[in-house]
């Protein structure tokens, strides 16, 4: 080696050796942050918290345990900012680091809305998620259930009324969204959106058939079994309140799609009913069906003679074969912040689409007498194609400090086509084949405006107004009857010319709905709970109903008929234009009726502490109710059905506050059961021959109840969630659902003498190990109705229609987290609905009972960042049959009466945030 080589040898080393003494030193004169961060109120650890290194880019995210660490951090003394949306910011001076050292700090933070100048804010926290919910519940008054936009997205749940069957004590029944809480049918509790009253489009419902609402434009849904009289009296099963999505963060826009289908359907041949020319049947927009105003207001005779020149509608009877297509889901949703001066402008929009496949094969339907006769019976097979489309646009102003401008929109548009192939034997005997076609369009639209106000550091003032306009419409329901003989050869059957028929009806409700709340809190701090508030509503809601049948007179025809489907080289234009076929329209004034009610409302209550840990509330409204219904009878003879009251509703709630995790809770009311418009009104309603016909009755009347509600809630410091729930109801008069006989049996609604549900109600939220989570819960339902003695029920006494007396509902989520923005979440969700009564039984009949149902549905999700997320869910894995059983008197033998299956379905997607 050269004297050079040796020389830059020796250079190189030295540089290196100081080049290793500067990062040595410089290592050496650096430490590191760590510690925890807790909610100063639940104790529980908090994922996803800010820490920051003031004046400095050094910072970390606490993790699923609420742990961080800043490493690198200079020696010396620092300053920590500790952030969290929806808490207030945290700031800790003084931190000391040494070199080579880690310096413990712990932060606690506390909610954002416990600070006057934070009131703004108060309807603003991001009451999305699973851990600010239960904060809002463990701090509440009342007894809360609650599920956030978070939870239901985990869980797979697309709808608002999957989202209620997860509550404890709930469930749904049938194809109307019939609501049953604690036992209690639809007719027992209430729905909101944003705190205000939202009418049905669906006459059979009291309640909006919550599976409208997509949870894409959902931010939580919150269910109170108690009563309060800061709300409308009529309800004791309970209020469902859904907040709709807002803008609180960072400006978003979030797009999301996802196919699937169920196994039974995908590719499978599908029937459906021809639309003609009337418009987007995929997407649901068929508004062409629509009966055209001129026919409608035709008489019989002028009717008969425009047929015979003109074609009257612009479909036919003919079902059309094709595929079961994949399912498509579309969601998008966006988000705006605007700055003007001091105060902020927030806007929101999503849009929805979902369609739905469904096959009921092989299904079957049957009505049996006392010694077990088959009356009548129909194998059938279904086909049905469902849509819902939903736009909600929401914008917030802010003014001065505290005050605070909302407005909401929501259109909802639901669209149900189904067709019925249908093979059996009528009550006279005569071997039928039927086809029959329904198509249900549900449409909404609600506005509402809602303002809060600081009045004074004590005073805060809350005022809503709401305008809703529903629509239910079913357009060209269509009906071919035909005979079979003895050698299977098929015919049209003729027994009253009602079997090859068309049908129309509309209904129209407008509903305006104003609130005003005025709190005055004994505190300079308007989220605690010491206050007295009064208030003022007024509710003003109307109905038009609208029918006509038209009934076909095939007598002058004698086709040759292959099959059930192809129906137009009989049933077309050209014999009803040459006078083989004629229709007959039949639009009596007993084929509509109005309705409408006003109700007048005030109220005060009070909350305070009269003893320290109890907090006491109490109140009472007042509510001046008119009900009335407009209705013609059978010979054409207007009438008015009248129903006013004036009543005063009491509740008590207190709260027993244990420790700062456990309380008790205690409640009692007085509600009221109003009937609705369809179980007041004297009209006869049949979906089908050979179906069920429904009527109200004129002559019904409020029932009342009184509610007593007990409950124990544990919240450890984990965020683990335990409670046990015990209930009684003593329901006075309570409206029940009853069978009578005019020649053909008919359903019908009645004040019965008495009725009380009792239950208990066990639900946890339990962390099994640190990515392991189990959320359950069950009830036990005891339910008694007491029916007159001098009436045709089979029993005296029975348990409600539709309750089930046991429910359980279990969530197993592993979730691990491998980085900040990449997680992967898997879900076993089940569900077991008891027995119930499905049809009550009368003459000696027993009642049809429907077998326990259980559900098992697998969610998996995988956050590839935080722009792109993949999911993939399986439903209804078990596949059960719905079964519904009869007990024949004249045997003891218990006999199948109806039977189908859902199928199962898988659903894969995905969403992008940009």
């Amino acid at each position: 080696m050269t004297l050079s080589q040796n020389k830059e040898s020796m250079y190189k080393s030295i540089l290196l050796a100081f080049a290793f003494l500067i990062s040595s030193t410089t290592f050496a004169q650096k430490g590191k942050i760590t510690g925890c961060i807790t909610d100063g109120q639940t104790k529980e650890a908090l994922f996803g918290v800010t820490v920051q290194v003031e004046n400095s880019s050094l910072g970390a995210i606490t993790d699923f345990d609420g742990k961080y660490t800043i490493n690198g951090v200079p020696q010396g003394t620092h300053t920590i900012q500790i952030s969290y949306i929806s808490y207030d910011t945290q700031k800790i001076t003084g931190v000391t680091v040494k070199a080579r050292q880690a310096t413990q700090i712990d932060g606690v933070l506390m909610p954002a809305n416990i600070r006057l100048k934070e009131v703004v804010v108060l309807g603003r926290k991001n009451l999305e998620t699973e851990k600010a919910l239960m904060v809002e519940r463990q701090k509440a008054t009342i007894a809360l259930e609650n599920l956030g936009a978070k939870e239901m997205s985990v869980k797979g749940i697309s709808t608002v009324a999957d989202g209620v069957k997860k509550i404890t004590g709930i469930s749904i029944e049938g194809k109307n969204d019939q609501l049953f809480v604690r036992g209690l049918g639809d007719r027992y509790s209430t729905t909101t959106l944003n705190g205000l009253s939202i009418a049905s489009p669906n006459p059979d419902n009291k309640l909006i058939p919550l599976s409208l609402f997509p949870t894409s434009v959902v931010k939580n849904i919150t269910v109170s079994k108690v009563y309060q009289p800061s709300t409308f009296g009529d309800y004791s099963g309970a209020h469902i309140n859904i907040e709709s999505k807002e803008n609180i963060g960072s400006d978003y826009f979030t797009v999301s799609a996802s196919t699937g289908g169920k196994l039974n359907t995908l590719f499978a041949d599908f029937y459906a009913s021809d639309k003609g020319n009337t418009g987007c049947p995929y997407l649901g927009w068929m508004n062409g069906l629509i009966l055209p105003s001129d026919i409608k207001k035709m008489r019989s005779d002028d009717f008969r003679s425009y047929a015979g020149g003109n074609n009257p509608f612009k479909t036919s009877f003919r079902a059309g074969k094709k595929q079961g297509l994949p399912e498509l889901g579309l969601d998008l949703g966006m988000g705006k912040s605007w700055k003007i001066g001091n105060q902020t402008l927030n806007a929101s929009a999503a849009l929805s689409f979902k369609n739905d496949y469904t096959i009921n094969k092989d299904a079957y339907t049957s009505t049996l007498n006392a010694q077990g006769i088959i009356m009548d019976k129909f194998n059938y097979n279904k086909y049905t194609y469902a849509t819902t489309s939903s736009a909600m646009g929401q914008l917030s102003y802010t003014l001065r400090k505290n005050d605070l401008l909302t407005y909401n929109v929501m259109y909802v548009k639901s669209t149900d086509d189904s067709y019925s192939d249908r093979d059996g034997v009528d009550p006279e005997g005569i071997l039928l084949r039927g086809s029959n076609s329904i198509y249900h369009i549900y449409a909404l639209l609600n506005n509402q405006l809602a303002g809060q106000h600081s009045l004074s550091d004590k005073l805060l003032l809350n005022w809503q107004g709401s305008y809703g306009k529903t629509s239910s419409d079913e357009p060209d329901r269509r009906q071919v009857m035909f005979a079979k003989g003895d050698n299977r050869t098929l015919s049209l059957f003729r027994l009253n010319q009602q079997e090859t028929m068309r049908y129309f009806g509309e209904l129209d409700e407008n509903e305006w709905v104003g609130d005003m709340k005025l709190k005055y809190n004994f505190t300079n701090n308007y989220s605690e709970s010491n206050f007295i508030r009064i208030g003022g509503a007024a509710k003003s809601k109307s109905r038009d109903y609208y029918s006509a049948n038209f009934y076909y007179n095939v007598d002058g025809i004698r086709p040759v008929i292959t099959d059930i489907y192809n129906t137009d080289s009989y049933l077309n234009f050209e014999n009803l234009r040459n006078g083989s076929i004629y229709i007959n329209k039949s639009s009596q004034p007993r084929n509509k009726y109005f309705a409408g009610n006003d109700l007048y409302a005030g109220f005060a209550e009070i909350e305070f502490s009269p003893m320290d840990k109890l907090l006491a509330g109490a109140g009472v409204r007042y509510e001046h109710s008119q009900q009335w219904v407009r209705y013609w009878n059978d010979a054409a003879a207007e009438k008015r059905a009248e129903l006013n009251s004036d009543d005063l509703f009491p509740a008590l709630n207190l709260k027993y506050t244990i420790d700062k995790q456990s309380s008790m809770r205690l409640s009692a009311s007085r509600t009221v059961t109003r009937p609705s418009f369809i179980e007041m009104a004297p009209f006869e309603y049949q979906e089908s021959y050979g179906g069920e016909i429904v009527r109200g009755y004129a002559d019904i009347k409020n029932g009342y109840n009184y509610n007593i509600d007990l409950r124990y809630e544990i919240f450890p410091l984990s965020g683990e969630m335990y409670s046990i729930s015990a209930y009684y109801k003593y329901l006075d008069s309570p409206i029940e659902c009853i069978q009578e006989y005019s020649g053909s049996a008919i359903q019908s609604f009645r004040n019965v003498n008495k009725g009380m549900v009792a239950g208990i109600e066990l639900e946890m939220k339990k962390k099994l190990a640190k990515y392991l989570k189990l959320d359950f819960n069950a009830s036990y339902i005891y339910t008694k109705i007491t029916l007159p003695e001098d009436g045709i029920y089979t029993d005296k006494s029975r348990q409600l229609q539709g309750a089930s007396p046991y429910l359980v509902n279990a969530d197993l989520n592993y979730s691990p987290k491998f980085s900040k923005d990449k997680m992967l979440s898997l879900s076993l969700v089940y569900n077991l609905q008891g027995p119930r009564i499905h049809t009550v039984g009368i003459n000696n009949v027993n009642n049809v009972e429907e077998k326990a149902f259980n559900a098992l549905d697998f969610i998996g999700r995988y956050s590839v960042n935080k722009h792109l997320q993949f999911k993939f869910q399986a439903k209804n894995l078990i596949n059960q049959d719905r079964k519904f059983t009869q007990k024949i008197s004249g045997t003891g033998k218990v006999e199948t009466v109806k039977y189908h299956k859902d199928g199962t379905s898988f659903d894969l997607g995905f969403t992008y945030n940009f």
